[in-house]
């Protein structure tokens, strides 16, 4: 059997509206629930996402490279380095995924289109993974100085800086959470789900997003302690401000019963 190259990039954060536009002005492309089909040739074929990932079956390196550097104009936040998940795929009797390995019956398009969502997802939930771990790690010193110290070494201002960087990392993991449900293609072609379920049972995506939702909470949990601190920093300023208001009036009223 004759192996051929399959290979994912999430190259930005998303693409822009006109993305569709933008590659029929160059190739011949066509819109199926969501997901563009790009044709180069008999052999060459590629599927791109609105948020951020592009697939490509069989595609040489010199028009894989062309095709992403074409995409930038169009790019949303466009990552220093892209995200990446590689196969091999033979025609084969009968479907299996295997040792990074896709053993194709139906070699048509919607079976690479129902397959690619898979792959697209899982880069999501490692863009995801990334981004929550990266947070997590660099306010892994916040539970620590309260263990030690019984208090966060953090003006007011810092952090309320901290709870807006943590709560803008949960909140965009979140808001994109609905690109991880099983795909509205399925509803118009269900007898290729089979192939995205297999996939995505391969690729560990339901075990990630578990993984994935138990370190949100641990943010959250960063921001509960953050505010509370935030909250405890602004009543002992507040009662500062009363003692010393008490203060003045006592001295103030010994100066009046002195003079």
């Amino acid at each position: 059997m004759e192996s051929k190259r399959l290979i994912a990039y999430l190259m930005c954060e998303k693409f822009n509206k006109e993305l569709f536009e933008h590659i029929a002005k160059r190739y011949k492309a066509t819109q199926t629930k969501g997901a563009i089909s790009v044709f180069l040739d008999e052999d060459e074929y590629i599927v791109v996402f609105d948020f951020g990932v592009s697939v490509f079956w069989n595609v040489s390196y010199e028009n894989t490279k062309f095709f992403l550097d074409y995409l930038e104009e169009v790019a949303i936040k466009k990552y220093e380095e892209s995200f990446i998940e590689e196969f091999e795929f033979f025609n084969a009797q009968d479907f299996m995924v295997k040792l990074d390995s896709i053993m194709l019956a139906d070699d048509d398009e919607l079976t690479k289109i129902a397959l690619s969502y898979a792959i697209a997802q899982s880069l999501k939930v490692e863009e995801f993974e990334k981004k929550i771990g990266k947070s997590i790690k660099q306010n892994a010193a916040i539970p620590q100085e309260l263990a030690q110290y019984g208090e966060i070494k953090l003006n007011k201002k810092e952090i309320s800086k901290k709870i807006g960087e943590l709560f803008l990392v949960k909140s965009k993991v979140y808001l994109h959470y609905d690109l991880l449900d099983t795909p509205d293609f399925f509803w118009e072609y269900p007898e290729y789900e089979k192939y995205y379920d297999t996939l995505v049972r391969y690729l560990d995506i339901n075990s990630r997003l578990e993984v994935l939702n138990k370190k949100a909470e641990i943010i959250q949990e960063l921001l509960n302690v953050l505010g509370n601190e935030q909250n405890h920093k602004y009543s002992s300023f507040l009662e500062w401000i009363i003692i010393l208001l008490i203060a003045f009036e006592i001295v103030f009223n010994l100066i009046d019963h002195i003079f």
